[in-house]
């Protein structure tokens, strides 16, 4: 008996994974900044400090913006998804069942990378309660939409298309009530929501998601604001396990999350 899965097969279970990971694992690892390194323990990411322009008298030396040059760094653990094939009596693995255990492969890896980057969300200074704005009994309104788009505004964060709203079913149930957000007028086509096509409305672009915080409506920031490290990309194996009489198919990659700019992350909390 081989001692390892059929090389054929450890591919196209690894390239289903990964096709499956990109489109449906993760929610949210394309809305933020990733940057890969193999081997890493722990990626930095480079943050700059704003500059001024400055004039000068005729022949006189420039005066250097002196930017402050700062680094954040995300620690990277490992993480498995592994799945036992059994055999069942059968010279060769059971091939019909190879999509499916990639698809619960990728897709455990997917969910554990959003847990991640939400974490790390989760770990922002800049937050502000719904019921602040309103108060009522902090739900999301037209009102505590535009008082979240004026407290990015107000700490320079671009009014452009990479900002993300991260919001609970509950939210979204909120968003959908107020005048205009399902207005063809005011949102792009299918406006709520597919976590692989977000909404764009009111300077965001909306995501739904099951696993925020207790006590979390949303959260609203800028791309490159959170950071999501990888020091080992999904990789997959297989090899015979005969006490299981069976083969065990393992996915895994090794990754961490952080925030690289507080200014561009806001939590909003129902109180």
């Amino acid at each position: 008996m081989a001692t390892s899965a059929p090389t054929a097969f450890i591919q196209l279970y690894e390239s289903e994974v990964k096709a499956a990971y990109q489109r449906e694992g993760s929610l949210l690892r394309g809305t933020i900044r990733t940057r890969s390194n193999a081997g890493a323990e722990r990626i930095y990411f480079p943050k700059l400090g704003k500059g001024a322009a400055t004039s000068k008298a005729r022949h006189a030396d420039v005066v250097p913006m002196d930017l402050e040059h700062t680094r954040v760094f995300a620690d990277m653990e490992d993480y498995y998804a592994p799945e036992y094939i059994d055999d069942l009596d059968q010279a060769k693995i059971n091939w019909t069942l190879r999509s499916e255990y990639a698809r619960a492969s990728a897709w455990a890896l997917g969910r554990q990378t959003d847990a991640l980057i939400i974490d790390a969300l989760d770990q922002t200074t800049q937050d502000l309660a719904a019921d602040s704005v309103t108060g009522s009994d902090g739900e999301l309104t037209l009102d505590v939409l535009t008082a979240v788009s004026e407290s990015l505004n107000d700490r320079d964060v671009p009014m452009d298309r990479m900002r993300y709203a991260v919001i609970t079913p509950e939210t979204l149930s909120e968003l959908l009530v107020i005048p205009g957000a399902t207005s063809s007028d005011f949102v792009r086509e299918q406006l709520l929501i597919t976590g692989n096509r977000p909404a764009f409305y009111m300077g965001f672009n909306w995501i739904v998601h099951t696993g925020l915080p207790a006590g979390v409506k949303g959260f609203f920031y800028h791309t490159p604001s959170v950071g999501h490290g990888i020091a080992r990309d999904v990789t997959s194996s297989g090899d015979w396990v005969p006490t299981k009489v069976a083969w065990l198919i393992n996915s895994w990659m090794s990754m961490g999350a952080t925030i690289i700019d507080e200014d561009g992350v806001l939590k909003l909390t129902a109180s």
